[in-house]
């Protein structure tokens, strides 16, 4: 069992004015802080963090206490090691600390570190800024605090934009080739796009107009680097997403400058790519962009190019289905199912329709483009062959816009299903595959509700007209 003598003999080593003392107090902690030991130790501290009152000064024997001695430590550290490179054991042990702090199983305190923090994100901002080879530690350090709302309140604007322009600086570095730490390569560029994707998800408030265009600038540095698809460029998508999700209605023009910047990677993998996740950001990417771009010329040139993409896309993957026969007892639970990544998909290609059929969608590029047919005609084909995909497609588009778009439109595409519907019904007859059946008939569906309802306000509007004529 640890008791208060344990914990006061390494406060008093790492309270110490000399180097070696320090260093054994940090080895001292770590035994307690891992293995079966560790338990009973960040309960005792936890417990103690606990009876802390708003505003009182930390005890020893405390988690903010022992944070705010660890980071004395490293400043020493750093400051006696001008010849060489700062023991790596002091950021580590601060790294476990924080981590340990904010466990729930040991902590009794949903905040056991507020009254430090503000202290702790200065230190982790002035140690980046100067001492590479803790770069590792501080990051997990920084993702671990950035992502409770109550630090973040702590977070200093001006620290928190150091700390983003640092890792959007870290993470082009560490693409052209400039390693300074332990970890190869690759690791450290992961890590670095983990730390900078915490960042960007969890600003302390809006994004200062001051750096705008400095993050815009990062990413168009960064996705100039890009060239292969994997976790690295999966994350760095995610990225440039939640910067969309969070600061996206206030780039205006900038927009357009992060999607030239990220466009010849987006639609280089989207057809090639077989990591689902990649997939699936890449689909967020159209949405986020087609739904927050406001100027019509580039409107008309992003609904281009995510037509090539999704008409392929579409097609593609209405040939994979489920063969299953209509018998089986099972049926319902595996026919027409969408799963997360068709439920995106599907919404992206009903938005991206959608604003193809109401808008001219000619490219305003001098781009040579091969002259296709428009988008209502396209759809109509692909209705009319039993697509299963492009019916889900259909179906999200009639839910979410059919009240913008013209009935003629509607009453089109209802009219082709049908005059090819026996073909798709006996189609799916003789290839045992229901799918496309299925999403024909809730395309019908679909189509009958909204042209009964339309036919039914048309007849009460002419009712009212001879109402008022008499």
């Amino acid at each position: 069992m640890v008791t208060s003598r344990d914990v006061q003999d390494i406060i008093s080593k790492l309270s110490s004015d000399k180097a070696k003392a320090r260093e054994e107090g940090t080895k001292l902690l770590n035994t307690w802080l891992e293995g079966e030991k560790a338990i009973d130790f960040c309960k005792f501290i936890g417990q103690n963090t606990a009876k802390l009152k708003p505003e009182e000064i930390p005890s020893p024997e405390t988690w903010p206490f022992i944070t705010k001695l660890l980071i004395q430590c490293v400043s020493m550290e750093i400051s006696s090691s001008k010849r060489r490179l700062p023991k790596l054991i002091f950021a580590k042990t601060l790294r476990v600390v924080v981590q340990k702090a904010e466990d729930n199983k040991f902590s009794g305190n949903a905040v056991p570190l507020i009254s430090v923090v503000k202290v702790l994100f200065s230190h982790v901002w002035d140690v980046l800024n100067t001492v590479s080879c803790f770069q590792s530690e501080y990051g997990i350090i920084i993702r671990n605090l950035v992502a409770v709302r109550d630090y973040r309140f702590h977070l200093r604007k001006r620290i928190y934009c150091n700390l983003l322009l640092l890792y959007l600086e870290k993470v082009e570095g560490s693409l052209v080739g400039k390693n300074d730490n332990l970890y190869t390569p690759k690791e450290e560029l992961f890590r670095c796009i983990l730390t900078l994707h915490s960042l960007l998800e969890n600003p302390p408030g809006d994004f200062p107009d001051s750096i705008r265009q400095e993050i815009v600038n990062g990413i168009a540095k960064i996705f100039s680097l890009v060239r292969d698809e994997g976790k690295v460029s999966r994350k760095l998508i995610e990225c440039v997403n939640t910067y969309l999700l969070k600061d996206g209605p206030n780039l205006g023009s900038s927009l357009l400058e992060i999607h030239n910047s990220v466009q010849k990677f987006v639609f280089r993998c989207w057809m090639v790519t077989h990591d689902r996740a990649l997939k699936d950001a890449l689909v967020l990417y159209g949405r986020l962009q087609i739904s927050l771009t406001r100027r019509a010329d580039d409107e008309r040139v992003l609904i281009e190019q995510l037509l090539d993409v999704l008409y392929k896309e579409l097609d593609q993957s209405s040939i994979y289905s489920v063969g299953v026969p209509w018998s089986d007892a099972n049926k319902d639970d595996k026919f027409g199912a969408l799963s997360s990544s068709h439920c995106g998909l599907v919404e992206l290609a009903a938005a991206v329709l959608y604003q193809a059929c109401v808008t001219s969608t000619k490219a305003i590029s001098t781009e040579k483009r091969v002259k296709r047919d428009p988008a209502s005609v396209h759809l109509k084909e692909a209705l009319a062959e039993g697509k299963w995909l492009w019916n889900a497609a259909f179906c999200c588009l009639i839910r979410n816009y059919h009240s913008r778009m013209s009935k003629d439109l509607f009453i089109y595409w209802f009219e082709a299903i049908c005059l090819d519907f026996e073909r798709i019904l006996k189609d799916a007859s003789v290839g045992h595959s229901y799918d496309g059946l299925l999403w024909t008939l809730r395309s019908l569906q679909e189509l009958s509700v909204v042209l009964l309802d339309s036919t039914e306000r048309s007849e009460s509007s002419s009712e009212d007209k001879v109402m008022c004529e008499n």
